[in-house]
């Protein structure tokens, strides 16, 4: 999950990539920390994930890889 929100998650229009560390276990959600050291300033926030958002990323990557497809996996492209 860390690396899918660094791979996805961005500082505004920044194109670098944060970095995410999980916080303290919240009930029902996943919490983390993302950083960016973009080149103007400092910034950071946090992203919940649900379970249910969690479990989509999982059927998207588990449907990428026994369909052999490229790049990154995102919910959206869960099929069927």
């Amino acid at each position: 999950m860390r690396a899918h929100l660094e791979w996805t998650e961005r500082h505004g229009r920044c194109r670098k990539q944060p970095y995410a560390r999980e916080l303290k276990p919240t009930p029902g959600v996943h919490r983390f920390k993302l950083e960016c050291s973009g080149w103007h300033s400092t910034s950071s926030w946090t992203k919940d994930v649900t379970a249910s958002e969690a479990a989509a990323l999982v059927r998207a990557f588990v449907d990428a890889v026994l369909f052999g497809q490229d790049g990154p996996v995102s919910p959206d492209s869960v099929t069927g």
